[in-house]
């Protein structure tokens, strides 16, 4: 998958860790694809802070726990950026394998976790320096990725072989495999760590996985091509962004019950939950950030970015 051929795969992956509620982030954290930039904005206002010029077509973002770094990966160029948040400019730029595409960090930081596109892998990085320390093989072009820092697992979406990889990041292998809909893409982790929940692009579903037994539980129909998903900071609601539906629908957590649907704009993909009840949205054909509320699904923000913004991730 080339990037530039104009595949609209880049799509938010829940590679950020899921926000605790006494998580206060101050700035959203957007990549946009077109324009090669990364836009800060105020969480609480929705206005810009700062933007960033990076490399071209760039695609899934991580933040480190402290909020001081922010990881950007540029799959058609097999690089990872590094962007120093306080100085406001990238300053490490590094090779990661053959197509890096989703990232999280690691631990508190000094390590990296990035999916390997072409080369159905998951990769450890060093965070400071770039060196690849480790690599394990998963499915077939895996997206997507999620960490559950308590238990030491890593969980990538592999889109072309229809399941969700485990990963046990002590021994860095492979110790399970899922199966779930068709063509999975973003992933996110309720906030105990007990559900996973994966976008599904061509089935159009939501595959609820039971972490504890890896077994699916329940595949809810949500809308067309679920680009992104994340989960709310209580852990009650599930958000997915349904790009060719414009939409982003809230779902209750453990029935899969469908709570509403909110119209955000064009091509909605990446979506990051907020602990103050709110979510965000990229919505990547009208160059927008959306802000929606979760309990009701109503629209309560829209501010203008860069051209096509496709990920984002709260920063904390």
């Amino acid at each position: 998958m080339r990037v530039a051929a104009g595949l609209a795969l880049l799509a938010a992956v829940a590679a950020a860790r899921a926000a605790e509620p006494g998580d206060r982030p101050t700035l959203v954290a957007v990549v946009s694809q077109q324009a090669a930039r990364l836009t800060l904005i105020d969480a609480a206002t929705l206005r810009p802070t700062a933007t960033v010029a990076l490399a071209r077509v760039p695609a899934a973002v991580a933040v480190s726990p402290d909020g001081r770094q922010i990881f950007v990966t540029h799959p058609d160029l097999g690089l990872v950026s590094r962007i120093d948040r306080t100085a406001g400019t990238v300053d490490a730029t590094f090779h990661a394998g053959a197509e890096p595409f989703g990232i999280a960090v690691e631990g508190e930081g000094a390590r990296l976790l990035v999916t390997d596109w072409s080369a159905d892998a998951l990769l450890r990085l060093d965070a400071g320096t770039g060196r690849e320390i480790g690599r394990v093989a998963v499915g077939r072009s895996p997206a997507g990725l999620a960490v559950d820092a308590m238990r030491g697992i890593a969980y990538t979406a592999d889109r072309e072989s229809d399941a969700v990889s485990v990963v046990d990041l002590a021994t860095l292998t492979r110790v399970a495999r899922v199966p779930v809909g068709r063509a999975p893409f973003a992933l996110a982790l309720s906030p105990d760590g007990s559900r996973l929940y994966v976008a599904n692009v061509r089935s159009g579903d939501l595959s609820v996985i039971d972490t504890a037994t890896r077994t699916e539980l329940i595949r809810p129909r949500v809308g067309l091509m679920p680009y992104g998903v994340a989960v709310n900071a209580a852990g009650g609601r599930v958000l997915v962004a349904n790009q060719q539906g414009g939409e982003v629908v809230m779902l209750e957590a453990v029935s899969g019950h469908v709570i509403a649907r909110s119209r955000v704009g064009g091509f909605p993909e990446g979506v990051a939950a907020l602990p103050d009840g709110r979510a965000v949205v990229a919505a990547w054909a009208d160059d927008a950030v959306v802000a929606v509320e979760v309990a009701t699904g109503r629209v309560t923000g829209r501010v203008a970015v860069p051209a096509g913004p496709r990920m984002l991730v709260a920063v904390p």
